[in-house]
């Protein structure tokens, strides 16, 4: 995927592509010093077959502009729940102003052409448009720059777990040892942008919470942090 215009270029580091592994960790380490812990689990990412995991597609772009690190995005599509998970974004000091059409902010062209991939995704699984692109936010502040992209806020009681049940085996024990559940906003990217979602529909609701901390995360669905979320969307839960 490229802009010509801007000299963008967006590499997906997966599938054994990695031939930009290190200048993605090196910007991940750059942009995201607290979580060097899955730096591993980035390099396992990229060695896996686009199949490995029946149930999720996974994204870890390296944006380039004009062949130096730009900014970086690490996603996945659900491919049951039929909506994105948005791991990680940032982007380099030096870009993150641009000029192009509309936008303003590298941070929102890149938030845009992660909906496409996941819609892109969906299509190829047979699936509709997805739902939307979920993603945690760990400050207010953020928060808001999000909303401004087109991010809906979303009223659940949400607590990040330390690590994916399922990458733990690839971390370092001694780097999970004192963290623990951490408090965080939860938003989505509407598929049909901000005015279209409904935050009354609380199956969808649910069926976010099932993505992310269920699939995503392999929390059992008794578990505290589910149960929280849960009851937290609908008295009936």
């Amino acid at each position: 995927m490229q802009i010509e215009e801007l000299g963008l270029e967006i590499h997906d580091v997966v599938n054994g592509n990695s031939d930009h592994l290190e200048e993605l960790i090196n910007l991940y380490l750059e942009l995201f010093p607290e979580y060097a812990r899955y730096v591993p689990v980035m390099r396992h990412r990229a060695e896996q077959p686009v199949d490995s995991d029946k149930s999720m597609v996974v994204h870890q772009w390296l944006a380039t502009i004009n062949n130096e690190a730009a900014g970086m995005v690490v996603f996945k599509y659900n491919i049951n729940r039929n909506c994105g998970i948005g791991l990680d974004l940032a982007v380099a000091e030096k870009f993150k102003p641009i000029k192009y059409k509309a936008y303003g902010r590298l941070a929102h062209l890149l938030i845009d052409l992660r909906q496409e991939q996941v819609n892109q995704d969906a299509f190829m699984y047979g699936k509709q448009m997805a739902s939307g692109v979920l993603v945690e936010v760990e400050s207010r502040k953020v928060l808001e720059t999000f909303k401004g992209y087109g991010m809906v806020e979303l009223d659940i009681n949400y607590n990040e777990p330390p690590s994916p049940e399922s990458v733990k085996s690839l971390i370092d024990p001694y780097a999970l040892k004192e963290i623990t559940y951490k408090p965080m906003y939860l938003g989505v990217y509407p598929a049909q942008g901000a005015g279209s979602f409904d935050l009354r529909n609380v199956e969808l609701l649910k069926v976010f919470i099932y993505a992310l901390l269920v699939d995503h995360y392999g929390l059992q669905e008794d578990h505290w942090v589910v149960v929280d979320a849960l009851k937290s969307i609908s008295k009936d839960v």
